[in-house]
């Protein structure tokens, strides 16, 4: 028989102990703050409202004015969103990394910007934009178009930042004045990334636009949102039931096309 002595078990650490238990006992104090409390889950799914729900009229669904045509829409605005926001991203990317910034002031400025853009959420802007400018998709192209541009630029920009700066030195070394240097000495080696985030933001477009729509911004949301004041709960379900297939598919063919990039 092997002499090979059994391996003891890890004892947990006395920090490890601690800090889980502080974990718990501020997740509890969370809950009673905000008045969570479990026992209600089973009056949430006993609630009489879930029957609005079934079943669903798919033949007023897969109507094309009812929902066929706004969920076009909701496509249209997610492309033409992610097309300027990714296109904006480029070169402010390349103006707030390190590697590739053109002075201190730049790097400065555009990153002091684009922290501003990020933390203002992309309701807000969805908001903002249908008072300013009225109901419809212009204003959800806008503010998801921003949206994209902050998702874009903190994904692309750190990308950039971790690119091989040999490629950008020989080019600098031969003469190369900066842009020229960046488009051969870099911008190469991260296209493939680039390429494969803007189909990741298109994505993300696609779910942000339906939300959107809840607040006026055009799209399937205002769909939504139209059935939702009056209680048509069936057709809710119908729709979400139908974008969530669409999602999916879209999902699988961004997630192979980005393997194929990457």
């Amino acid at each position: 028989m092997s002499g090979t002595a059994r391996p003891t078990r890890p004892r947990p650490r006395p920090r490890s102990i601690a800090i889980a238990a502080a974990v718990l006992a501020f997740s509890v104090y969370a809950a009673r703050m905000v008045g969570f409390d479990p026992s209600t889950a089973w009056e949430m799914w006993s609630n009489p409202l879930w029957g609005m729900f079934w079943p669903v009229p798919w033949d007023w669904v897969l109507d094309t004015d009812n929902v066929l045509a706004p969920l076009v829409e909701t496509f249209q605005i997610a492309i033409l969103a992610t097309i300027l926001g990714c296109g904006l991203a480029m070169p402010i990317s390349f103006a707030m990394s390190r590697l590739t910034s053109p002075n201190r002031a730049t790097y400065v400025v555009s990153r002091s910007v684009m922290n501003v853009v990020r933390a203002v959420p992309d309701l807000f802007w969805a908001k903002l934009l249908v008072t300013a400018v009225g109901i419809g998709a212009f204003a959800g192209t806008w503010a998801l178009s921003v949206f994209s541009l902050a998702i874009m630029v903190k994904l692309f920009s750190e990308t950039v930042d971790g690119a091989d700066p040999r490629p950008l030195e020989a080019a600098r070394a031969t003469g190369s004045r900066h842009l020229p240097a960046v488009r051969t000495g870099v911008l190469p080696t991260v296209l493939p990334e680039y390429v494969a985030y803007a189909l990741y933001v298109f994505e993300l477009n696609i779910r942000a636009s339906i939300v959107l729509g809840l607040v006026g911004a055009g799209g399937i949301g205002r769909v939504v949102e139209a059935q939702r004041q009056f209680f048509r709960f069936d057709r809710v379900l119908g729709v979400l039931i139908l974008v969530f297939v669409v999602v999916l598919v879209i999902e699988q063919v961004s997630v192979a096309l980005r393997k194929r990039l990457v």
